[in-house]
């Protein structure tokens, strides 16, 4: 008797829950998204009741027990700002209808890692994603625009186009829609995305851009705000490389101690996002595990030798040559502001050189533009 009336109490519970549960499945319906796009839509991380701190004040890197209390992401980019929020709405709710856009954006503040996020979210994803500097698709642009048929051609530093370059580019893009209306079947890429360090449209108002093309390339644009514009980021951002560069160095980091993580929100970022993966690759290399100390970050003011850690303080891994190599290529690179071109000048290699001996993922491809 004693276990049917319990069975029955359940029942009746179960039963009284029902409405409940209904309600929320109103409220907060599943998002469904095909195979294809799962790791496109916002990312959530419910944490702790103190974001991103363990007991003793440190900060923690996400994917841990105790981990950011939520962040977000589009595609390959992440921020929780309300720029960058607003900023991916824009993204997923345009990526599947335009053939031209220009992300605008200082240097280093990813404009690379938007136009591969749009190459994810929309009608091209299942063909290539073909990033080329402006100048240089030009010399063949025909050739490179058959080649690359059903996908992405990214365009980088278009604003940096000469007079004549430009004429070029316009007389191209006349062409595009020509062959779009003469040929039905698809003889080229789905879309174009044109990169730009400076706001074309401001540029030709200035006399510095043909005022025709900056207003057909910036019909549809996509500006990235500046690091300095939205600091609420830093944090997820660096926890977010911290996990990154430790799991391809072998570390088995946690996260910034105490003062590490005010270091790096005071800065102004010149060299944005690009610069702030730099100093954490930095920094990720040069610390004792498993904590980021402020004494492990590199300089941020571009001056002054950095501070050696006490030899105590080095693994015993910090004495392999590849990692002095590597740690000491990532602090030029920091302090070059993640400008490659004069790291590698301070290096006194070739351009070719630092790109081998980075990661060819987080080092070139796939870092911030």
């Amino acid at each position: 008797m004693a276990g049917a009336e319990r069975a029955r109490r359940a029942d009746a519970g179960a039963g009284a829950a029902l409405p409940l549960l209904r309600l929320i499945a109103t409220l907060f319906p599943p998002i469904r998204v095909s195979a294809g796009q799962a790791d496109t839509v916002y990312l959530t991380q419910v944490g702790r009741e103190n974001p991103g701190r363990d007991h003793a004040g440190r900060v923690v890197a996400p994917g841990s027990e105790r981990g950011l209390a939520e962040w977000w992401g589009l595609g390959l980019m992440a921020g929780r700002s309300p720029a960058m929020q607003h900023l991916f709405a824009r993204m997923q709710g345009t990526a599947a209808h335009f053939r031209l856009a220009t992300v605008e954006g200082e240097a280093g503040t990813g404009k690379l890692l938007a136009a591969r996020t749009l190459h994810r979210l929309g009608p091209a994803a299942g063909g290539p994603f073909a990033p080329y500097a402006a100048v240089e698709f030009l010399e063949r642009a025909e050739l490179l625009w058959k080649e690359n048929r059903g996908g992405l051609v990214y365009l980088a530093r278009v604003d940096e186009l000469s007079g004549e370059r430009q004429r070029q580019l316009r007389k191209f893009l006349g062409w595009v829609a020509r062959e779009r209306m003469r040929v039905h079947a698809v003889t080229g890429p789905v879309q174009l995305v044109a990169g730009s360090a400076q706001p074309l449209r401001r540029l030709a108002a200035g006399g510095g851009f043909r005022a025709d093309l900056a207003s057909h390339l910036t019909a549809i644009r996509f500006a990235l705000p500046p690091l300095r514009e939205r600091r609420e980021d830093i944090p997820l951002l660096a926890e977010l490389s911290l996990r990154r560069w430790g799991e391809r160095y072998g570390k088995r980091l946690r996260g910034f101690a105490p003062g590490a993580m005010e270091v790096l929100i005071g800065y102004g970022w010149p060299g944005n996002v690009r610069e702030l993966e730099s100093a954490v690759s930095a920094a990720a290399l040069e610390c004792a595990e498993p904590w980021v100390r402020p004494i492990d970050i590199p300089p941020l003011d571009g001056g002054g030798p950095m501070s050696e850690p006490r030899a105590a303080e080095l693994s015993a891994e910090d004495a392999n040559l590849d990692r002095a190599i590597l740690r000491h290529t990532a602090r030029v690179l920091a302090r070059a502001g993640g400008n490659k071109v004069r790291a590698a000048r301070m290096l006194g290699i070739s351009r070719s050189t630092l790109y081998r001996l980075l990661d060819a993922d987080t080092a070139s491809a796939g870092s911030p533009d």
